[in-house]
């Protein structure tokens, strides 16, 4: 099988994610929390769905339901998955909702559903369960340990094979069959129902002697409750009057006193906080009265900016123009010093003297000189005054703005103007502090009419009873202890009576309920007597059918204890190649006993898995999986999933191990490092990578 298209359409944090996989190696990349295990939750989902635990499973670690209910739209639950089972392309499509479960599998090339008899996909995958997969080609990070139902599933696969030659024979379906069926035909208690069969026969032999003595006193207890009767009928037709009346309603006064209290405390809470209140609503007044001067200062502030940047631009500004001068000077100077050559050549073949070259050449170099020393002069007396004008303008606007930062002790003109805005914001926060303190009042004046109201009923009622002048909880007890004083008074005698006539009544039912057990006392007799010789032939019965299954099961565990022997060293061979390959060749021999229980063989020593690190121990039980998953599915037939199951592997080994599975027909490796993708790449492996 090859898993080719993931649709997350609802399930954990995903919504209408697409996923495209490819054969061979994909690495499923993500940093914590992106979302990786719940990818592996859907697809093992996607193959065998999940199911809502009831009662003390859910929401608990366990409860995979509850754990990837959608976060967005809990309404809708549920996706697709596209897979390649030989040459045929399906979509399974699985509605997880408890209240809309649903699963369908369609063949993509012709558009049929596919129906599956049980629901289950090991009826288009042979050999694949829940138990195979969890324990087998799906690994999570510290989990390549199997567990015992691995153990069990491949011990059913190869006594199939050999007993039936065939794995669809489900040996092991049938032993438990015959265990199940021992296990309710020892479960019959024939032992005790005869038993029960005898005791009955007995007090059936007993009973008819009670009958003549239990309707003697029958008669005598139902004159006792005629007589009771008549006394309630009379104490229940008395008036109780006003007083009576009165005293019903004492819950009702108690509970206006409980909320009397409850107003009172509110009342008195209300007071302290209107009082806190109006403290802050001051403070805040304060702290609004000072918004308008800051408002001012940052306004001065920006101009102040806005003049240090015009300041730099125009001190930079003379720098250029200053430059340009001096250039335009040395240009100048170059060309009166080549003009005073020409004229000193022109002279000297005039007059063909060397004295009047010398003459010549000298006067009109003096006089450059002196023009070019009065250019620069006059340059830097006027750029240099400039500048140090604007200098002192620009640090006057520093002073001026850095009195203002620390003023309001900032450290620049976005914090001042972040400041000003909280000023603005204290504004806001007084205007709902102000309907706030309105609501209070509002409220306040509320409870303190609905205490008078209350006092004032509670103290009318008190007054019939006890002559009451504070309403306390003193007071109130009192008045409790008086009603109920005077109720129980009068319902001693009614009480009493009740009483006695329940008494009479439970022996009249008594004995009304031992005569009609008694009534067909002598039929009874007799089917008790047939059943009694029916069940003493049935334990005759089961226990010889008890002998016969002994005998089957005790056949077929000889059987397969034989087979073990020859398919158990396949396993440990194929274990064996694996582990060799990824310790590169540290571990060589491997044995496996029937409960999967393993020994590792190092220096002619054989010693038990507790012994050796946890990577290693994890490798061996990954080479475990690898050959059972071959076994059981028929060589490399099922992707191959990993979810950061590389924590405790050195570089070396996982190099061994990647080298081991790239051959594979499909792995997914999700993973929160970049250590597998870093590897493949320097071992030249393909890989599809995807990035949560």
């Amino acid at each position: 099988m090859l898993i080719t298209r993931l649709k997350l359409d609802y399930f954990g944090k995903f919504s209408g994610r697409e996923i495209i996989l490819k054969p061979g190696i994909n690495i499923i990349y993500g940093e914590n929390e992106a979302g990786k295990s719940t990818l592996h939750a859907f697809i093992k989902g996607m193959l065998f769905g999940i199911e809502r635990l009831r009662g003390r499973g859910a929401a608990s670690k366990d409860d995979i339901y509850t754990r990837y209910l959608p976060w967005n739209y809990p309404g809708a639950y549920g996706g697709q998955m596209d897979i390649l089972v030989g040459d045929k392309h399906y979509r399974l499509i699985r509605s997880f909702h408890a209240n809309d479960r649903c699963f369908t599998v369609t063949d993509l090339e012709t558009g049929r559903e596919i129906k599956l008899k049980e629901g289950h996909i090991g009826e288009l995958i042979p050999g694949l369960s829940e138990a195979a997969f969890r324990n087998t080609v799906s690994i999570g990070q510290l989990k390549a340990r199997t567990d015992a139902e691995l153990a069990a599933q491949i011990k059913n696969y190869i006594t199939n094979l050999s007993i039936s030659k065939s794995k669809e024979v489900n040996v092991v379906k049938a032993t438990e069959l015959l265990k199940q069926k021992k296990k309710a035909l020892e479960s019959v208690p024939y032992e005790l129902k005869l038993k029960e069969l005898a005791e009955k026969i007995k007090e059936g032999e007993e009973a008819e002697e009670k009958i003549n003595l239990l309707t003697e006193e029958l008669k005598g207890l139902e004159a006792e409750k005629d007589r009771i009767i008549k006394e309630l009928e009379l104490l229940n037709s008395y008036d109780f009057q006003k007083e009576a009346k009165l005293m019903d309603e004492l819950p009702a006064i108690i509970e206006r006193f409980i909320r009397y209290k409850e107003y009172t405390k509110e009342y008195d809470r209300l007071k302290v906080q209107i009082e806190k209140l109006r403290s802050e609503i001051e403070g805040l007044q304060h702290k609004a009265s000072q918004a308008s001067t800051l408002r001012n200062d940052l306004n001065e502030a920006r101009r102040l900016d806005m003049d240090l940047s015009r300041y730099m631009e125009e001190i930079h500004n003379v720098y250029k123009v200053k430059e340009d001068k001096i250039i335009n000077g040395r240009k100048k100077a170059f060309t009166y010093a080549l003009g005073s050559v020409i004229l000193s050549l022109a002279a000297y073949v005039i007059t063909r003297s060397f004295a009047a070259l010398t003459a010549v050449l000298a006067v009109l170099l003096g006089i450059g000189g002196v023009i070019f020393i009065n250019n620069k002069n006059i340059n830097k007396d006027s750029g240099d005054l400039k500048i140090k004008e604007l200098k002192e303008h620009n640090s006057n606007a520093e002073k001026q703005l850095k009195q203002i930062f620390d003023k309001y002790r900032v450290s620049s003109l976005s914090e001042l103007a972040k400041k000003h805005e909280e000023y603005l914001e204290l504004t806001v926060s007084l205007e709902h502090g102000k309907k706030a303190l309105d609501n209070m009042l509002e409220r306040a004046k509320s409870l303190e009419d609905n205490c008078d109201e209350l006092h004032d009923a509670i103290m009318l009622y008190m007054r019939n009873f006890i002559p009451a002048e504070e309403l306390t909880d003193r007071e109130i007890q009192r008045l409790k202890d008086i009603i109920n004083q005077k109720k129980k008074q009068k319902e001693n005698n009614i009480s009493r009576l009740n009483a006695e006539l329940g008494d009479i009544k439970l022996k009249i039912e008594k004995i009304n309920w031992e005569l009609s057990s008694m009534e067909d006392n002598e039929t009874l007799l007799l089917k008790n007597k047939a059943q009694y010789e029916e069940m003493l032939q049935r334990k005759k019965e089961a226990e010889a059918e008890v002998s016969a299954i002994d005998l089957a099961i005790n056949t077929i565990n000889r059987l397969s204890e034989t087979i073990h022997d020859s398919f158990g060293k396949e396993l440990n061979l194929a274990v064996a190649s694996i582990i060799s390959e990824v310790t590169n060749g540290k571990y060589k021999d491997i044995k496996i006993d029937e409960e999967l229980n393993i020994q590792v063989s190092w220096q002619d020593n054989l010693y038990k898995l507790d012994r050796l690190s946890a990577g290693t121990i994890d490798q061996i039980y990954f080479a475990l999986r690898l050959a059972v998953a071959d076994l059981l599915f028929g060589g490399d037939n099922m992707p191959l999933i990993l979810d950061d199951s590389f924590v405790l592997y050195d570089d070396n080994r996982l190099r061994a191990t990647l080298e081991k599975i790239g051959g594979r027909r499909q792995v997914l490796i999700f993973s929160c490092q970049m250590r597998e993708k870093i590897l493949l790449q320097k071992m030249g492996l393909p890989y599809n990578f995807i990035k949560l």
